[in-house]
This record gives C-alpha cells, structure tokens and sequence, in this order.
C-alpha cells in the first residue's frame, strides 16, 4: 500500500488536528490511565488518518450495514518474538460483533502495523 501517512505528525496534519492539543487528563489519578487515554486517541487519529486517505468523504465504519467490509488487525503475543499481527481479518457487522478500531481495506490494517505497531504495543 502507498501511503503519505507515515508518522504520527502526517496523520494529524492530514485531520487538520494541531498535534499539540492533547485531551485533557488531569482529572485522572493513575498515570497509567492518562497515558491511556492519551495513546488511544492518538490510534484513533492514525487510523482515521488511514482511513480518510485518498476518499472525497471520510469512511466510517458503519455498522449497522452488514455489506461494508470492515478489518481489523489481530495481534498475536509469543514469548519468544514479542507482539506481532496474526492476521488483519475481515468482518461484517451484526449484533454478535462489537465495534472495534476497524480498517476501510486489509491493506490499510497491514500497513498500520508496519508503520505504527509501537503505538498499539504501548496499550496491548
């Protein structure tokens, strides 16, 4: 997959975000879970990022609509190799499915983790 979207700045650049504007945690007591929240909405941008690359209209996943195809990385923990991506597998949306971070393309889910695996070994 070709993409301009390599870093965590190009992603916020490409939401019109400032990167500098973090959500505000300071009610939280537990350092573990303000740096949560902030690696979470950080993935979020990314993968919005992705998403949104090259579409007139942003993608949303919907899902309520079963024909939209929806990806989602699985990751695999070996004691021997760390965290890697087991699969980027594909779903459809039903009431046994949960929403999850879900990607437009497999590709798009492949690339996120060769570029911004980092980002979601921080939070597994």
């Amino acid at each position: 997959m070709e993409s301009t979207i390599n870093t965590i700045e190009k992603a916020f650049i490409a939401e019109g975000l400032n990167i500098t504007l973090m959500p505000i945690v300071d009610h939280l007591q537990n350092e573990a879970d303000k740096n949560a929240v902030i690696k979470n909405y950080i993935i979020d941008v990314v993968v919005r990022s992705l998403n949104n690359e090259g579409q007139e209209t942003p993608w949303i996943a919907d899902y309520l609509d079963d024909n939209q195809n929806k990806y989602e990385n699985i990751y695999y923990n070996s004691p021997s190799s760390g965290w890697s991506v087991d699969v980027v597998d594909r779903w459809y949306a039903c009431t046994r499915c949960g929403s999850r971070r879900v990607f437009r393309t497999r590709a798009i889910g492949r690339f996120f983790w060769e570029n911004f695996s980092d980002l979601i070994k921080e939070i597994l």
